[in-house]
């Protein structure tokens, strides 16, 4: 119906063709534009005028409103958004984390590999791009801490000390070996040894604060890591018993789930480059 339209008209003139109005509401009669007596300029006039109305009288017919924006329900839209599940992507970091770590040469029973794709990359970058190899185990080695200090001469460098509670919590550090008990209380490593523990949602790494260097230290009694009032991780010279509190070396937070804790499994992990 609109191509009937004389494509010369305007848009004010278009604008001006409105339906009658009844003399009740007071709105004014429709004077059609331009000379309507004269001509063919009257008769294209009085045609548009005829055009316009029946425009009108079609769209009050089929409910139609010109310019009028579609009502949305917002309930339903709201509802629809509610239900639409959220999508989560895992960060780059930790797919190419998880893609690209290194072999173990015998699977853990204590890390699961979001825990090991954290600690891999909070190693020294010296340690990374290597397999790791299981050195010592209870359930293979025997429950003995001097075995484990035994089997540390081997592969000299940084090794992964885990530890597995009889609750569930998965802790431990990075030392250094090999690790040789003193008959005195001498502290051994450097400041790129760390405790970690799986208690809370996220594995938790506690580095160095720089308040002292009580990094590690052997004795034929106990194996501790930190220092400075209490040991962040204490082992028992049977590997059965251990403890946790907070230390200054790491002012990290008890790594078990209670300050004393009955061990279920200890593991000790090295990297290909520091085994000949």
């Amino acid at each position: 119906m609109i191509s009937f339209l004389s494509p010369s008209s305007s848009f004010n003139d278009s604008r001006e063709i409105i339906p009658e109005q009844s003399e009740e509401m007071g709105y004014p009669t429709l004077t059609p534009v331009g000379k309507a007596t004269k001509g063919k300029t009257g008769l294209l006039s009085r045609g548009k005028h005829s055009i316009g109305k029946i425009i009108n009288k079609a769209a009050k017919m089929s409910g139609f409103k010109q310019n009028s924006e579609p009502k949305i329900d917002k309930e339903v839209v709201n509802n629809a958004e509610s239900v639409a599940p959220a999508l989560e992507l895992e960060g780059p970091n930790e797919v190419n984390s998880l893609t690209n770590m290194p072999a173990m040469s015998e699977p853990s029973v204590l890390l699961s590999e979001t825990m090991r794709s954290t600690l891999y990359s909070s190693l020294p970058i010296l340690a990374q791009g290597r397999s790791w190899v299981l050195l010592y185990s209870t359930s293979r080695h025997g429950i003995s801490l001097s075995t484990l200090y035994r089997r540390s001469l081997l592969c000299p460098g940084y090794s992964l000390l885990v530890v597995g509670d009889r609750k569930g919590a998965v802790f431990g550090g990075l030392v250094e070996a090999p690790l040789q008990p003193t008959s005195t209380k001498k502290y051994q490593g450097t400041n790129n040894c760390f405790v970690f523990t799986n208690l809370h949602s996220d594995p938790a790494i506690y580095r160095p604060t720089g308040a002292n260097k009580y990094y590690t230290v052997c004795s034929a009694d106990y194996l501790a890591l930190g220092g400075g009032g209490h040991f962040a991780l204490y082992l028992d010279s049977d590997l059965l018993s251990g403890s946790s509190s907070n230390s200054e070396t790491f002012n990290n937070q008890c790594l078990s789930h209670s300050p004393d804790f009955a061990v279920k499994d200890v593991e000790g992990h090295v990297h290909e480059i520091y085994c000949s």
